[in-house]
């Protein structure tokens, strides 16, 4: 499944790759922190899924909303991330992300 949704990424490439995918992001549907192939939700669980630079997929945990769905996240600068829930093999329900304010 993951190759069929890398594969509409690479063929209608769409970002402008920054660094990478690590960090903390923020949207209108909630926080996330993602460090290497480990992401913690807002709810403050965890867990690990598939890591790359700039895509992460994984698959939302028991006791979440949506748990068992697929959920794809492709960078799409140094500020910008778009997050997909991943039905029959496509990416749907696109949500946009920008990297969260630092707090002192």
């Amino acid at each position: 499944m993951l190759k069929y949704v890398l594969t509409f990424f690479l063929v209608f490439p769409t970002a402008a790759f920054a660094d990478a995918i690590d960090g903390s992001w923020c949207s209108t549907a909630g926080h996330v922190d993602i460090d290497g192939p480990k992401i913690t939700l807002s709810s403050k669980s965890a867990t690990a899924g598939q890591y790359s630079r700039h895509q992460f997929l994984y698959t939302v945990p028991e006791g979440e909303e949506h748990a068992g769905d697929k959920v794809y996240m492709q960078l799409m600068g140094e500020e910008d991330m778009t997050s997909y829930t991943v039905k029959d093999s496509k990416a749907v329900d696109p949500v946009d992300w920008k990297r969260c304010a630092a707090t002192s």
